[in-house]
């Protein structure tokens, strides 16, 4: 298939580029673009193509993806004048490696479907880490049919690739992976900060909790204490990781689409408060797990003023 089958890759961002780096190594023709250009110059110094506009992207490619920030930026790339329904070929396919609203990724679906491109939903978990090694998960919504066409290119980027339904199904689940993530990290940095406060040894609780039932994904990653995990954000400079800003937004689409089913996900609003007072810190940048220094860092201004 990689000798035949021409792949776009739109967005190169912390997730994107290393994404569309394993794609070409896989050896699949690649077309790029990014609307920070420079972000694609190492792609192409490797062999990728670099595409003026999205409708040239699309225009090249076989499998057109994106990786991009939030739904309008989505809505906007596919319907833009020179966007990539000006330039689709026939017989494309559309994968959206986006996370967004699951409503808006239904619609987006029924309008490639009205121009006769088949599209599938693909939001990711990994993040950085999965995205640079290529273990990342994938939570497809959208045809079983069109997700087999794709699979090859998928799997030069992602280790566990499910298919959870109808469009709309991928980006559910993956919010409700965020609602439970984002929970870790909030009860972590809570925790931490008591630990900090009360003088208990942050590596000792570590160990602790590593075989007891507070065993979870973000113990084995995301302690907020710099030192205690050689390879956690908080030890290298709260990076590399998931931007607060992103978990933000994805905890913030979650309150939506909950509140558009009537289900009440009070734990879930008052962690996007905790991540909304990280970024009000200016940790917006910074990996979601910073929420817990700007808690231990209250904890030492208290004792400074006694």
């Amino acid at each position: 298939m990689a000798a035949q089958t021409a792949v776009a890759f739109l967005g190169l961002g912390a997730m994107g580029l290393p994404m569309a780096e394993h794609i070409l190594a896989a050896g699949f023709p690649l077309t790029v673009w990014n609307r920070t250009q420079e972000k694609g110059d190492a792609l192409v110094a490797a062999g990728a193509v670099r595409a003026a506009s999205p409708q040239a992207a699309a225009a090249a490619a076989d499998v057109v993806f994106t990786c991009l920030p939030t739904q309008d930026e989505v809505r906007d790339v596919l319907q833009r004048a020179d966007g990539l329904l000006a330039g689709f070929r026939p017989g494309a396919t559309f994968v959206d490696t986006s996370t967004i609203d699951p409503t808006a990724s239904q619609q987006l679906i029924a309008l490639c479907a009205q121009h006769g491109i088949a599209m599938i939903e693909a939001p990711l978990s990994g993040g950085t880490t999965g995205a640079k090694a290529g273990t990342l998960t994938m939570m497809i919504g959208g045809e079983a049919a069109v997700l087999e066409r794709v699979r090859p290119v998928l799997e030069s980027m992602a280790k566990n690739i499910f298919h959870v339904g109808a469009p709309g199904m991928g980006q559910t689940l993956k919010l409700c992976n965020q609602m439970i993530a984002g929970a870790q990290t909030i009860a972590l940095s809570e925790a931490y900060a008591i630990l900090h406060a009360a003088g208990v040894d942050a590596k000792l609780a570590t160990d602790v909790f590593a075989v007891s039932t507070a065993n979870c994904v973000a113990i084995q990653q995301r302690v907020p204490v710099p030192g205690v995990l050689p390879n956690s954000p908080a030890t290298n400079g709260w990076k590399p990781g998931f931007a607060t800003e992103w978990m933000a937004k994805d905890l913030f689409l979650s309150l939506q689409f909950a509140r558009s089913l009537d289900i009440p996900v009070a734990q879930n609003a008052a962690n996007l408060m905790c991540f909304e007072q990280a970024m009000q810190a200016g940790y917006r940048k910074l990996d979601q797990s910073v929420f817990g220094k700007v808690l231990i860092d209250a904890v030492d201004e208290a004792k400074r003023r006694g």
